[in-house]
């Protein structure tokens, strides 16, 4: 393949936004660095323009002809995207604020939607190194995937991802005093590694091979640990967020010669494995003193053994660490009220709607629903429940397709529309929120028409969607809200979903293409958001759409405490899509280049798009204009 490809992206000077001082001398030196290691360097900043969504599309996919042309993404065997910055978060996504400000979602990037689009132009590797806040934000409208999809590649690449800060929290940049000149703490720190090897950056497998090399995993723990000590040391208090994802042998980002060296030995060991015993056995036996291809047959074993020994070390740990970390994300994902409405609303429908699906908007004002076509809006009753001063209304629909579903159009308060999957046997529950001047969809929960009974759960779908639009949940949490999807003879949609996002937040398509297989063989429409986020080809169909799931190979590296059907090959499936758009805002910026009508109708009024996490465009003109869209008046 060609050369390696680096785009740095630098944006000091946003507008109604804190200039920030060392910006630009943070990409000056990473581009630099790159341009070393002999990428082909693609350097962005605002010294001399602004930087749009559109100046970065030209620079990437520059026109040809009329038609953007991919040749300086494609052919590539790494892709590296370092952006320094303003940040807001969208958990489990990030949005770079680039020169025109921090409210205009078209000119600000969706740092998961730009990296997944990315992958479709097929590169081996992905990297995304971003160093700008992940501070919350009350945020209309979206972000934007930067490029369009490059049709025909199923590649999963290999991913790297290194954000500064922890969800939710600040990255800092220090302004210049006296003969220091400013500069960024994560960046900083980042250079540091890749500049000169000080043993706590030195890969402690390939030191058994006397090479002095900065991978990914070691660049990972050098950066976790080093940042908040950096961060201490000026008052400031940040902890990076690093998932490495490259697979040995090509996870080097930077390699010394010995003439750079000291010695090294101890301080690799402690760096490295912290719990004080982690004394490595010697697996060199003669491996430095053969020649040609036997030496390098002999590294490549000794590698291996390496490697096994390290990783069960290391997972052991992990295991720990994960599960510790996993409980306290569980309990503040928890919610006294959610799940017990929700039990109690199924319980008032198994009653007023035995075994017909229906759907119950809790708080909302004047709701109605519509269906696409001419069909005819169902009549609006009211639930009696002992819900405390809350208003139920609740409308039984009729006879639902098992194999394709229905999608129903909410409308509420005259001004707030959402779209809403339905699926056969199963009620809906939608709990309206009042934002500024409209009101949204808090949570949805979807619920058997034959009881919501699993009060053993270790969290209700309600509670698993509040823990991933407030940021609760990590990536590392994916695998186990996947085995909480079966649920009696369904998988449950809202579950399903919020393991998708989770996955998407380290770019695992895999296991979103697992996911969506699942649903296929229990005869099931797949989650629309399951299958925009797996990479799959929407096909417009008269019910929707439907869609080819690839086969997905046994995962290389097995993990015994995962549950085992994410880890397991899937053959290739067909399936249909329930419902025609998102249900969580979250992912609209995978649709900006879609050229499906109903979205693109959607899309001119993105910036209606309200800041609750279930998909609601405000507005009247916006709610009439979608509606009748969604109608096909």
């Amino acid at each position: 393949m060609g050369k390696p490809l680096f785009v740095g992206i630098a944006v000091h000077k946003p507008r109604y936004m804190a200039t920030l001082p060392g910006v630009l001398e943070a990409n000056d030196r990473i581009c630099a660095w790159a341009a070393r290691r002999n990428y082909d360097v693609v350097q962005i900043d605002d010294r001399k323009a602004p930087v749009t969504v559109n100046r970065i599309r030209k620079l990437l996919t520059p026109n040809r002809e009329d038609e953007p042309d991919p040749s300086v993404l494609l052919d590539r065997d790494r892709i590296v995207v370092y952006f320094c910055g303003h940040g807001i978060s969208a958990w489990p996504d990030q949005y770079w604020i680039l020169s025109p400000g921090p409210n205009q979602s078209r000119d600000r990037i969706s740092a998961n939607a730009f990296r997944d689009v990315l992958a479709s132009y097929d590169p081996l590797q992905i990297a995304f190194i971003s160093d700008a806040c992940r501070s919350p934000g009350t945020l209309s409208g979206t972000g934007d995937p930067v490029l369009d999809r490059l049709e025909g590649s199923s590649r999963n690449p290999q991913k790297d991802i290194f954000y500064s800060c922890r969800e939710g929290t600040s990255s800092f940049a220090m302004p210049a005093t006296g003969s220091e000149p400013a500069y960024l703490i994560f960046s900083s720190v980042l250079m540091r590694a890749l500049s000169a090897p000080d043993g706590a950056n030195i890969d402690p497998l390939l030191t058994q091979l006397n090479r002095q090399a900065v991978t990914s995993q070691s660049l990972s723990d050098y950066l976790e640990g080093n940042v908040p000590a950096a961060a201490l040391g000026v008052d400031r208090q940040q902890a990076p967020q690093c998932d490495p994802g490259f697979r040995p042998l090509n996870h080097i980002y930077e390699e010394f010669s010995f003439s750079h060296a000291h010695d090294q030995e101890s301080d690799v060991d402690n760096a490295t494995f912290s719990n004080g015993s982690a004394d490595l056995p010697d697996f060199s036996d003669g491996a430095s003193g053969e020649g040609g291809d036997d030496r390098e047959q002999s590294e490549r074993t000794v590698f291996a053994d390496i490697a096994a020994y390290l990783r069960k070390q290391y997972r052991s740990k992990e295991e720990d660490r994960i599960k510790r970390g996993q409980a306290e994300r569980f309990e503040l994902s928890r919610s006294e009220w959610r799940a017990p409405l929700v039990t109690l609303i199924a319980e008032e429908l198994y009653k007023a709607s035995p075994e017909r699906s229906s759907i119950a908007i809790v708080g909302s004002r004047r709701p109605n629903i519509l269906f696409q076509g001419p069909r005819h809006a169902k009549a609006r009753r009211l639930l009696s429940t002992d819900a405390p001063g809350s208003r139920v209304d609740f409308f039984t629909l009729g006879n639902i397709s098992r194999r394709f579903g229905d999608t129903a159009c909410l409308r509420y308060g005259g001004r707030s529309l959402s779209l809403v999957p339905i699926f056969a046997d199963m009620h809906v529950v939608a709990s309206v929120e009042n934002l500024e001047h409209e009101q949204g969809i808090e949570f949805l929960s979807w619920v058997s028409v034959y009881g919501d009974r699993r009060e053993d759960r270790v969290l209700h779908s309600a509670e698993a969607l509040k823990g991933l639009s407030q940021g609760y949940l990590r990536s590392t949490d994916a695998k186990k809200i996947a085995g909480l999807v079966r649920y009696a003879k369904h998988l449950d949609p809202m579950m399903g979903i919020v393991a998708a996002y989770l996955y998407n937040g380290v770019g695992d398509i895999d296991n979103v293409r697992r996911m969506a297989y699942y649903y296929t063989t229990r005869g099931q429409p797949i989650p629309f958001d399951i299958a925009m986020l797996a990479g799959l080809e929407l096909i417009p169909s008269d019910n929707g759409f439907s869609v080819e799931v690839p086969a997905v190979p046994r995962a290389l590296e097995q993990d015994q405490g995962a549950p085992n059907f994410t880890q397991v090959a899937t053959p290739d499936a067909s399936g249909n899509v329930a419902g025609l758009a998102p249900v969580l805002r979250m992912g609209w910026p995978y649709l900006r280049e879609s050229r499906h009508p109903f979205h693109k109708s959607c899309w001119k009024f993105i910036d209606h798009l309200a800041p609750s996490p279930v998909t609601t465009f405000t507005g009247r003109f916006p709610v009439k204009y979608i509606a009748a869209a969604f109608r096909g008046d």
